[in-house]
């Protein structure tokens, strides 16, 4: 089973970044610990927080497809545009049609 756990620590092994303390800081990004296994990849959910000096926009959520073969990770759904119930959902749609397959 592929927790965010492990796909941090997989991502990183693979000599990715997208975990790195100084990018999820950038975005103001946060990981939300539900995962969804589909055939060939696993889809979570970050949540990304724009930050100006006159304005904060409101929190949302964007879909994240990982490859558990190259350790990947790539963006399923349009950045940082989604609520947190539909990101939910899309992202377990997605792996319970791809588990179907």
């Amino acid at each position: 089973m592929w927790t965010i756990d492990r796909i941090q620590q997989t991502n990183r092994d693979r000599g990715f970044h997208f975990f790195d303390s100084s990018t999820m800081r950038f975005f103001r990004s946060r990981v939300l610990s539900q995962t969804f296994e589909g055939k060939d990849a696993v889809y979570f959910v970050t949540s990304e927080q724009f930050v100006g000096s006159e304005y904060t926009a409101p929190r949302k959520y964007t879909v994240r497809s990982f490859n558990p073969e190259s350790g990947d990770i790539r963006t399923v759904q349009p950045f940082n545009e989604l609520t947190y119930s539909k990101a939910l959902r899309i992202a377990r749609d997605l792996a319970a049609e791809q588990a179907a397959q």
